[in-house]
Order: structure tokens, then sequence, then C-alpha cells
């Protein structure tokens, strides 16, 4: 391969990895503020407030992944909003019992645990995103 190629490759992977990190920001802004006000203003446990902070993050962020980050703008519409969903899930899981994980055997305070399970969340959602529902033609 061309270096000029894998140069252009390695810029623009860095700049999508950039963008993604800003709506991850601002995803994490909105699930938190929606985690945190739930958990510590109106007293729901901080399990229902994570899955209720992390339904609304995953909307928002789908719309600005496909059509910011990835600029995936074809009519593969259904296609990478399934997949989106099962990744989400995935990563989710995973997140869950990190949460669980920290907060009833690590013993982590639950404001914390959910910082630190949220930064797992995000790194596995950019690779499998990445990979597979956004996926460039040349990464088939």
């Amino acid at each position: 391969m061309n270096h000029h190629i894998l140069k252009r490759i390695d810029r623009h992977t860095a700049l999508q990895f950039f963008k993604f990190l800003i709506v991850g920001c601002i995803n994490t802004g909105l699930s938190l503020a929606v985690i945190y006000i739930l958990q510590n203003g109106f007293d729901v446990k901080y399990t229902k407030a994570n899955l209720i902070g992390y339904i609304l993050g995953v909307i928002n962020s789908f719309f600005w992944n496909k059509l910011w980050v990835f600029q995936k703008k074809d009519g593969k519409f259904v296609r990478e909003a399934l997949l989106f969903l099962l990744i989400f899930g995935i990563c989710y899981s995973l997140q869950y019992i990190c949460l669980i994980v920290f907060v009833e055997e690590l013993y982590l305070s639950e404001n914390w645990s959910q910082l630190f399970s949220m930064g797992i969340y995000t790194i596995a959602n950019y690779i499998l995103n990445r990979c597979i529902t956004f996926k460039m033609p040349s990464q088939i």
C-alpha cells in the first residue's frame, strides 16, 4: 500500500476517533446528568437510573455517530440501527457487570462506579461500532 494512503488513513482514523470522543463526551454528560439526577435527586435505584441514562444516550449517540463521526448517509439505516442496538446491548452488559462489581464487590461509591464503568463501555463501543456497524468499504 502506498505510504501516502496509509498516512491519509491514519489521519482519517485519528479525526474519526476525535469526533467519536466528542460525541462520547456529550453522551457521557447527558447520561451522567440523567443518572445522577435520578439517583441523587429522585432517589431512583442506581441500576434503574443507569439504564434510563444509557437509553437516552444510545439514541443520541446513534444519530451523531451515523451522520457525523462515521458519515454513513447511505440507505442502510435499519441494518445499522439494529447492529448499533446489538452492540449497545453487548457493551451495556459489560458496563453493567462492571458497575455491579465496582459497587457490590469492590465497595466503590455509586457515582465513581458509574464513571469507571462508563469508560469501559466507551472503549468497547467505539471498537465494535467502527469495525462492525459503520465499517468502511475498505474494511470489508
